[in-house]
């Protein structure tokens, strides 16, 4: 990330009244073994993104699997443009 886009992020936050649970931070602090607010933030972030991207993958190497295994008819698809 550019500081241009971290500082516009910032400014826009600090805009807007953003609440934040308490207790809910102070147990991801616990439990990620951060030292500040802002640090559990961002490692509860990156986890968050980091479980969705693995998803994805499964998710794309089951269709290939599927594919690779025939599961999917891609003939059909020339009969209907016929």
């Amino acid at each position: 990330m550019t500081e241009t886009v971290i500082k516009a992020a910032t400014e826009a936050a600090a805009e807007e009244d953003v609440a934040i649970d308490e207790e809910l931070l102070e147990e991801a602090q616990r439990h990620l073994g951060t030292s500040s607010r802002n640090e559990a933030i961002n490692a509860a972030l990156r986890e968050f993104v980091d479980q969705q991207r693995a998803r994805r993958r499964a998710a794309l190497q089951d269709l290939r699997r599927l594919s690779d295994e025939g599961a999917f008819k891609y003939d059909a698809l020339d009969e209907v443009d016929e």
